[in-house]
């Protein structure tokens, strides 16, 4: 299926929805049984939200491959426990700061050190250990950039984005991708549409600060260069504001317990299909196999699709549907994160003495093998000697030998993280696949991270609720806040 033709399947759904009768709507199906593809952090948000609007009597199972968490990972080197997956996390990230909170865990502060940016050949910039020297550094190579960053962050962003915890609390729901972003503002719609370097210099923003800090960030978080979309651009930014956090102990926990907190069953299992029912009763049969490879299969009423519909990534066949459902064509970004327990060579670094590394190195050069080099502290915050940097490509022997000086232990992670967001057109798959089957990844087009995870999640879950209860007047429609300033005036 292309993307266009999921917007076509949205729109059909909902008008047909709103004049054939359909037991989905009928009172007396009050519990619905729910299967759910993909336990990371979208599929298990997704069976809490769905859980707390449906209550006790649905049945939700959740299928993992692998394990409850999915990128959500750590690594073990030497005898230190490593964030290795997704890591930081905004404090106003309302849904993980609650969820944090409702688990019984605490956050762990990431603490600000020393940085620096590297162009593949010098230092561009490095910090000072004095404060106001660091900040004279900045505003002597950015100007007023490096002030407005974080207004721009804030204002045009921040302030924004947080009126979907409102919409969302209101119970209403969008089936397309644009339709939830813009409901944030509309601004961001066509952030999805330029490039973050254009987004930033219609802005205001100098040509040095963007191919510097701006492209930092983005290879740091995402591998990328500065003309992804501007909406994830804006998004990467955000995280490299002060306060972030991380939880104590592991970010995986949080879909760990998640899956507890929604009285969901876990299948440990492979998915390859979901085949649309042709008589009465449940909509949907999910195939697949079980930890002894053989082939299972369990009905539901409401599915939802918790993992990338990406080549190299799914291989789900969708069975009997009247019009075809294949992976959506947007590429995934291959990444490598290299542990290494040792000591960084400084010199690879263009600096002379490893007291003056930089715990934290960004690059902004693209066509250099390390997007980034960090100093990491274990999962409990405790330091350590390992060091994680990323990379595009997995880096080879000779690589690492040039990097440290000496190693103890090394750890190579390489996944499909992200997007590769140059291939994202303007047309994004659906939330909506078909009637009550549900893609809670189509988020990822527009941004990746730990909170647009759970933002799509409460957007799925919403939608299958108003959609089996018939509460269509919350789905794709206007949210008006009844405590903005132009209610006020009208009362």
């Amino acid at each position: 299926m292309s993307a266009s033709g999921g917007t076509m399947w949205t729109s059909i759904f909902v008008i047909l929805a709103c004049f054939m009768p359909n037991a989905l709507f009928e009172e007396t199906k009050e519990h619905p049984t729910i299967g759910i593809v993909g336990g990371g952090i979208g599929g298990t948000s997704t069976a809490y939200f769905l859980r707390q609007l449906f209550g006790k009597n649905a049945k939700i199972d959740i299928f993992e491959k692998k394990q409850v968490g999915g990128r959500l990972v750590t690594t073990n080197i030497g005898d230190n426990e490593i964030e290795a997956g997704g890591t930081l996390i905004h404090p106003q990230n309302m849904y993980m700061v609650n969820f944090t909170k409702l688990l019984g865990l605490e956050q762990l502060s990431l603490g600000e050190g020393s940085f620096g940016i590297f162009d593949g050949s010098s230092m561009r910039i490095k910090s000072s250990k004095y404060r106001l020297a660091t900040l004279a550094k900045l505003f002597w190579r950015y100007g007023m950039d490096i002030y407005n960053i974080d207004s721009w962050i804030n204002d045009k962003l921040l302030s924004k984005f947080m009126r979907i915890y409102d919409i969302q609390r209101a119970g209403h729901a969008y089936t397309t991708v644009p339709d939830l972003i813009g409901a944030m503002d509309s601004s961001f719609v066509s952030y999805m549409k330029k490039s973050i370097k254009f987004v930033m210099k219609t802005s205001g923003f100098g040509d040095t600060f963007i191919d510097e800090m701006v492209m930092g960030a983005l290879r740091t978080n995402y591998g990328q260069n500065t003309e992804i979309p501007g909406f994830v651009g804006a998004v990467s930014l955000a995280g490299v504001q002060p306060g972030l956090w991380a939880v104590k102990g592991g970010n995986k926990q949080v879909p760990q317990k998640l899956v507890s907190e929604a009285q969901a069953q876990v299948i440990p299992g492979t998915v390859v299909s979901v085949q649309l029912l042709q008589y009465e009763g449940k909509n949907y049969r999910v195939g697949y196999f079980d930890e002894e490879k053989k082939e299972q299969q369990k009905d539901y009423d409401i599915v939802v699709i918790a993992t990338p519909l990406h080549d190299e990534v799914s291989d789900i066949d969708f069975e009997d549907f009247p019009s075809t459902i294949e992976n959506f064509p947007q590429k995934f970004h291959r990444l490598t994160a290299t542990f290494v327990e040792g000591k960084p060579n400084p010199k690879y670094y263009d600096v002379d003495d490893i007291a003056d590394l930089p715990e934290a190195i960004l690059t902004c050069n693209d066509t250099i093998l390390v997007n980034s080099q960090d100093k990491k502290a274990d999962v409990f915050g405790k330091p350590t000697d390992v060091y994680k940097f990323f990379s595009n490509t997995p880096p080879s022997e000779d690589d690492v030998k040039q990097m440290f000086t000496s190693k103890n232990d090394i750890r190579m992670v390489t996944a499909m993280a992200y997007p590769d967001y140059s291939t994202v057109g303007e047309e994004l798959p659906p939330f909506v696949l078909h009637d009550q089957l549900y893609y809670v990844n189509a988020i990822e087009l527009a941004a990746s991270a730990m909170e647009m995870s759970s933002i799509a999640g409460k957007n799925v879950a919403l939608l299958a609720y108003n959609h089996w209860h018939g509460n269509l007047d919350k789905i794709d429609e206007p949210f008006v806040d009844p405590l903005s300033e132009k209610d006020k005036t009208e009362l």
